[in-house]
């Protein structure tokens, strides 16, 4: 097991941010991955519009994650359109 940092930029809507961290929390449960930190940053004005949305909610997360997991677990998070950006970053 790894650490790893995760930040997620989420459709700000109210009813579309519940879904999106539901999804990412029974995401996360089904890969074994351990939440150490988890952290609600806000709504923030985007640099660019990204799939047409102006506004982003960021949710910043620290993990102790399987590495043979994360790659598969970035394909499924890429199918929810909730979800505008990822990153995974392994922590040192």
């Amino acid at each position: 097991m790894r650490k790893y940092e995760a930040t997620f930029i989420f459709r700000s809507e109210e009813d579309k941010l519940a879904q999106a961290k539901e999804f990412i929390k029974s995401i996360l449960e089904s890969k074994s991955a351990t939440v150490l930190k988890e952290e609600d940053q806000g709504e923030r004005i985007l640099a660019y519009d990204i799939k047409k949305q102006s506004k982003g909610h960021y949710f910043y997360y620290e993990l102790e994650f399987d590495p043979a997991k994360v790659d598969e677990t970035e394909k499924e998070i890429k199918l929810n359109s909730n979800v505008l950006k990822f990153l995974f970053v392994r922590a040192e």
